[in-house]
């Protein structure tokens, strides 16, 4: 999504904790990477428009809550706190994990909690983006515990000043329509567009659409 940004904005690209090129954190808080959000939006300044999608949309909405001056908030299907996976496929993808076996863990994460099919799933394998997910798949059960644990109305969404842009996929899965419901529902300012023909992954099946929704906020 990127390129069909960076004529328009200047983009920064979070490396949440223990990604890419940022260090990890011990012990791990969903509230610490609230913070992180926070200190690198100030530091960008106060004309940022804050983008995030699936969890990094929770993580997004959480460091909003706590941020001044805003242009505009952009989330993409954050989960609201118990609707990703529970406890028993959290420590079946932990197994998978600890045994070595990181791209079975991954297909079935992005397959039974990302709504992909496995055609698309098979479409991403041999790409820069599949390999980013199978170095980080450690990660995943920390925060899908995190979620899990983190209810929404522990946010201060009500509160929420900037224009606030909900997007949802025609085609994602059923947990992604219940968490976009409910984060609009208590955010006043939110309005709600359908991305059609797509699904909880449109960063790389519809990039230029997604991209254009921002500008569409950013006016």
């Amino acid at each position: 999504m990127r390129p069909y940004l960076e004529e328009r904005f200047t983009v920064w690209s979070v490396d949440r904790r223990g990604r890419g090129d940022s260090d990890d954190g011990n012990p791990y808080g969903i509230e610490r990477e609230f913070d992180d959000v926070v200190a690198t939006v100030s530091e960008a300044g106060p004309d940022a428009v804050l983008f995030g999608h699936s969890y990094g949309a929770l993580v997004s909405a959480g460091a909003a809550c706590r941020l001044d001056g805003l242009r505009g908030l952009v989330l993409y299907e954050p989960p609201m706190g118990g609707v990703l996976a529970d406890e028993d496929w959290t420590r079946r993808f932990e197994a998978n994990v600890e045994a070595g076996e990181r791209d079975v863990a991954v297909r079935v994460f992005m397959h039974d909690v990302g709504g992909y099919s496995h055609e698309e799933i098979d479409a991403m394998v041999d790409t820069p983006v599949w390999q980013g997910r199978i170095e980080v798949a450690h990660t995943v059960p920390r925060e899908l515990r995190a979620e899990d644990a983190y209810a929404i109305d522990r946010l201060s969404l009500g509160d929420l000043a900037p224009p606030c842009l909900m997007l949802l996929g025609s085609e994602s899965p059923p947990w992604a329509q219940r968490s976009t419901e409910a984060f609009s529902s208590a955010i006043h300012a939110a309005e709600v567009h359908s991305l059609e023909g797509h699904g909880h992954g449109a960063l790389t099946s519809g990039p230029e659409l997604l991209a254009s929704e921002i500008v569409g906020l950013a006016g």
